[in-house]
């Protein structure tokens, strides 16, 4: 089979069986259905175990809770096809998707990554589109060079993408945090060969109060908030993209304010969040020549003069909404 569709299901009874349908609908046949129930404590495994009996292309993992990562891993021990991708328990996948894109991998194989549109906050007031002009980018360094100047780190969702199998024989998702795809996310870009940007199809990422994006905690928060950093010092670092590494530093200083916002963490460990920016600094006159808006200028004065720290503390006592 060409495609291993892998769904990790918990607590998402009101919107799974709306997500099964909208793939099993796909005019694209060649592929498994793996969902995989992650110990959910509602009736989402008797829904998966119903449509299993019902589809011989659907199979299902019961297993204990471990969270997102550990689920999608599970699915990706078991996935047999040449291509894996990844679909949330409450979203949805738009009519022809896979068929479209599954004839640009079987066109080029070369493909190790092809990204599709995705409507972000789907049926919400905060709806957006992320769409692309297809383009096909090649050569290792290029690909991540490229994703940083796409601000790919702005929508780094592992459902909308279809991967070559074999980028997973080495890699996994780390289990126990949270915001998972902005970790995995640059490792595989960075490890693969070719990338195609291709405006077929849509995944709907809709919106649901209680998700893990829109459930604000210092924990799930502060691993969003490494990651940036991360990010950040590998594009300062390695690739010497200056403009483009203070963007990402930009983003993690705004984590850093919701660190401070909704910490239920200890002091200690808010300093420790802060300690990983101790060393970023930025002159004011660095900052007023920068090509941003006058908002952002005014924005990170603060930081300018007195760091990231001070910055966010200050910030976060001002601002009437998480950032």
């Amino acid at each position: 089979m060409k495609l291993s569709i892998i769904v990790p299901v918990y607590k998402v009874r009101r919107h799974l069986q709306n997500c099964i349908e909208s793939i099993l609908q796909q005019t694209y046949t060649d592929y498994e259905l793996i969902l995989v129930d992650d110990g959910s404590p509602d009736n989402c495994g008797a829904i998966c175990d119903r449509y299993a009996q019902e589809c011989d292309k659907v199979k299902v993992i019961h297993k204990k809770n471990g969270g997102l990562s550990s689920a999608r891993n599970a699915g990706l021990a078991v996935a047999q096809g040449e291509y894996i991708t990844f679909v949330d328990g409450d979203d949805s996948i738009a009519s022809g998707t896979y068929y479209y894109n599954m004839r640009i991998l079987q066109a080029h194989p070369e493909i190790d990554i092809l990204e599709y549109p995705v409507t972000e906050h789907y049926e919400s007031p905060r709806s957006r589109i992320k769409s692309f002009k297809p383009e096909l980018v090649s050569g290792n360094e290029n690909i991540f060079v490229d994703w940083i100047k796409r601000k790919g780190y702005e929508h780094c969702y592992s459902c909308n993408k279809i991967y070559r199998s074999e980028l997973f024989f080495f890699v996994r998702f780390p289990e126990s945090e949270s915001f998972e795809d902005t970790f995995i996310t640059p490792i595989l870009y960075e490890s693969c060969e070719n990338v195609y940007y291709s405006d077929a199809g849509f995944y709907y990422y809709h919106y649901h109060p209680k998700s893990i994006t829109n459930t604000y905690t210092f924990k799930s928060y502060f691993f969003l908030y490494r990651n940036l950093v991360t990010l950040h010092n590998k594009v300062k670092n390695e690739y010497k993209m200056k403009e483009e590494a203070f963007d990402i530093l930009f983003r993690a200083i705004d984590n850093l304010t919701v660190l401070h916002r909704c910490s239920d963490g200890s002091a200690g460990e808010l300093k420790s969040a802060c300690g990983l920016l101790t060393n970023e600094r930025i002159g004011l006159s660095e900052l007023y020549h920068m090509n941003i808006s006058l908002r952002n200028k005014i924005k990170y004065t603060t930081f300018a003069l007195f760091g990231a720290a001070v910055h966010a503390r200050i910030y976060s006592m001002f601002c009437k909404k998480l950032c």
